[in-house]
């Protein structure tokens, strides 16, 4: 099958309220899923020969039988201003400047606060800043949903650091893809995505099948062995191999890919029953036009149990 934007294929060798709770995952298509309470109040950090001064608390083709979603401008990339030098994701902050601690873009479920650090350098007085924070992908849940959004004046201007948190007040997060727009003056200055990874450690029998899952730019022909591992594609990519290795697959074992481009609905696949030792190979093919560019994951299954969740980046 194969509609106006997608294509996938398998081959295989013949030998809260938004502010205050985590609405749960059997909610269909909610339309506020998270909870995030904007986090602990975001605070604007002064330099260090200043007090500090707290700012208030703002008041992830060919699919079996999903069509591809029209693309929303959730996470564009932006036009951030001068006195913007760098914006980062982390774990935490300390001190009055608010420093970046565990600086990354995958976070664990039960991650409890996500910090999007946004380190300004002459910025002019009578600034305000501000964020919005969304779930751009995740099983179960609607695509591209916002879960909170703040400003924060920065009434002093100059060189500073300013933390924007997302705080949730359940056990964890749903894995998938989530991305944080900052904006300078009402006008997006720029975005950055993340992901949450869930619990995908396989159970003993799943383990003893799936020997590994390789993101790969092309497998080999005969045995569909991947070739040129990478994470990051390019646009103009023919395509995008996750090849999954198997070994002693007992007769009738399925297999089953979910893709999650950014800003589309999931893309499933099934496999016909496999057996053996091998590889197996599930491969998205772009649009006329390319791929899109951001932020994916795949989701390898082995019958109706997650294997494995796969992050990877078209640029």
């Amino acid at each position: 099958m194969q509609n106006e934007k997608w294509k996938m294929q398998t081959e295989s060798n013949p030998t809260q309220n938004v502010k205050s709770m985590l609405i749960a995952l059997s909610i269909l298509s909610a339309i506020v899923l998270l909870a995030a309470c904007g986090g602990e109040s975001p605070t604007q950090v002064p330099p260090t020969s200043l007090p500090p001064t707290d700012a208030p608390t703002a008041t992830r083709v060919r699919a079996t039988s999903t069509r591809a979603a029209q693309a929303s401008n959730v996470c564009a990339p932006g036009n951030a201003p001068a006195y913007i030098t760098q914006v980062v994701l982390a774990k935490g902050s300390q001190g009055e400047n608010f420093t970046p601690v565990d600086i990354t873009d995958e976070f664990a479920p039960n991650q409890a606060t996500f910090h999007a650090i946004v380190t300004l350098e002459n910025a002019p007085a009578n600034l305000t800043l501000g964020s919005k924070w969304y779930l751009v992908q995740a099983t179960g849940y609607t695509p591209n949903s916002l879960i909170d959004d703040n400003e924060i004046p920065v009434d002093q201007g100059g060189s500073r650091n300013v933390d924007f948190t997302l705080k949730t007040s359940q056990d964890t997060w749903p894995a998938g893809t989530y991305c944080v727009e900052i904006y300078a003056e009402g006008n997006l200055a720029l975005s950055k995505s993340f992901s949450v990874i869930g619990d995908t450690t396989p159970s003993n029998a799943t383990a003893s099948i799936v020997k590994q899952i390789v993101l790969a730019q092309d497998t080999k022909p005969e045995t569909f062995e991947p070739v040129n591992p990478t994470t990051v594609f390019k646009t103009n990519a023919q395509a995008i191999h996750a090849a999954v290795q198997i070994e002693n697959a007992p007769a009738n074992t399925l297999f089953q890919a979910k893709w999650y481009p950014p800003n589309q609905e999931p893309l499933e696949f099934n496999l016909p029953p496999v057996d053996g030792s091998r590889w197996i190979d599930f491969r998205l093919t772009p649009a006329p036009d390319g791929f899109p560019t951001g932020e994916y994951q795949v989701e390898i299954y082995l019958n109706g149990e997650l294997v494995d969740t796969k992050t990877f980046t078209v640029e």
